[in-house]
This record gives C-alpha cells, sequence and structure tokens, in this order.
C-alpha cells in the first residue's frame, strides 16, 4: 500500500509542476525510502501509471481531459469579466489562450496528424486524392 500511495503522490506533485529531483527528494523523506526507489518509480512509471489511473478508455480519458481545459477555460473567462485590474485581466486571458491551445493540441492536432498521414500513405501508394 506504501508504494501505491507513494506512486499516487508522486503523479500529484508532478501534476502541480514540480521537477523530477524535488519529488525525489520530497518522496524519500515522507515515505522514508531511498532517492533511487522513487527514481525507479519514475522510470518504469509506463509499467505501474496505467493500473493505477485505470487508463483502459483513451476517448474517456481525452474527454476528461477537454472537460478539465473547458472549465479552466470557463474559471479564467469569469475572471476576465470580473477582475477589477488590469493584471488580472491579462493573466485571465493568458490562462484562456493556453487552455484553447492545449484543446487544440490534445484534440484537434492528432485528429488532423493521422488524417494528413493516412493521406499521404495514399500518395505513395500512387492513389490520388482529390
Amino acid at each position: 500500500m506504501n508504494t501505491v500511495a507513494r506512486r499516487l503522490e508522486l503523479l500529484k506533485l508532478e501534476g502541480m509542476g514540480f521537477n523530477q529531483s524535488e519529488i525525489v527528494k520530497q518522496l524519500s523523506e515522507k515515505f522514508q525510502c531511498s532517492d533511487r526507489t522513487v527514481y525507479y518509480d519514475f522510470e518504469n512509471r509506463e509499467d505501474w501509471q496505467p493500473a493505477l489511473q485505470q487508463l483502459d478508455d483513451p476517448q474517456t480519458i481525452l474527454l476528461k481531459t477537454i472537460n478539465r481545459y473547458e472549465e479552466i477555460y470557463r474559471q479564467a473567462s469569469v475572471r476576465l469579466l470580473t477582475g477589477t485590474q488590469e493584471f488580472t485581466q491579462l493573466g485571465a486571458l493568458n490562462i484562456m489562450l493556453k487552455a484553447n491551445s492545449k484543446v487544440w493540441e490534445t484534440a484537434v492536432l492528432p485528429d488532423l496528424l493521422n488524417r494528413l498521414k493516412h493521406l499521404e500513405e495514399k500518395a505513395k501508394k500512387g492513389v490520388f486524392v482529390e
């Protein structure tokens, strides 16, 4: 159970923006384990992270991610409209711009790249696309 708690905390800290060395230091102290144990978690995350986060359905994950970006956008929009300070409004606009960019990168861009790859494969085969 200690391993699961440590790995969940690793994902949380990483999601909060901490870098790897900061995470290793915090977790090794908190869970009284060696730095190497936490580094090992980083190295083998492809083995444990999907099971820990139950990442079985990519479509569900995509929808959940897009929903989070949209909520961030909505919250920033409220700050833009209700904020009275110029820096608050500029910060809100910046967050809205970043949220739009992330939705594009997450949902639209991969689909577009897949379509282009498909068209490129057809062109290599000599199939002309209208």
